[in-house]
């Protein structure tokens, strides 16, 4: 990989671990007390914490290296929390039993936002919370399909369901 294509991977990683954990945390899916006292110890206890604490150490052992890293203590205690993750959040049966509603919300939000692209509706959330803030150079190289992935994929979860009319999400109960 180029030394680009790692910053994207390590920034995807840094990106998604504490929000999962936060999400699963809010929905009732996990308790904070569940999350490995190593990972805690070593990256924090929230989204905010997990962020800063991952980036100063990939600045701190990257630093005059023509690679990027992680410290071997950051790698081992993340790594730790990916495997955790995977284990009660991601294969979670409680978010596994929703798959199949959860995957037409997707496709529902992503037509919607699609035709507001197409449509060039100003008003449209895709528009006012993600178009707004992009530079020229993004929205004039990405395919309207890459935007509407992009847009939601960076929602959290709670978003997302907002974001999905109510006669579609009363069914999902994750909490249950």
């Amino acid at each position: 990989m180029t030394i680009e294509g790692c910053v994207v991977r390590f920034a995807d990683t840094i990106g998604y671990i504490g929000r999962d954990l936060e999400d699963a945390i809010r929905l009732g899916i996990i308790s904070k007390s569940m999350v490995p006292g190593k990972c805690v110890k070593a990256l924090g206890d929230s989204n905010g914490k997990i962020v800063y604490n991952l980036v100063t150490d990939l600045i701190i052992n990257s630093k005059d290296k023509d690679y990027i890293v992680f410290s071997p203590e950051t790698a081992e205690a993340l790594q730790e929390l990916k495997k955790f993750n995977y284990e009660y959040i991601y294969l979670n049966k409680k978010i596994k039993k929703h798959y199949k509603n959860i995957k037409r919300l997707y496709e529902f939000l992503f037509e919607l936002y699609l035709k507001d692209i197409e449509k060039e509706n100003k008003k449209s959330v895709i528009f006012k919370n993600f178009l707004e803030n992009m530079s020229e150079s993004y929205i004039l190289s990405s395919q309207k399909a890459e935007i509407v992935r992009d847009f939601i994929s960076g929602m959290t979860d709670h978003y997302f369901l907002m974001m999905c009319p109510e006669k579609l999400t009363k069914h999902i109960n994750i909490l249950r």
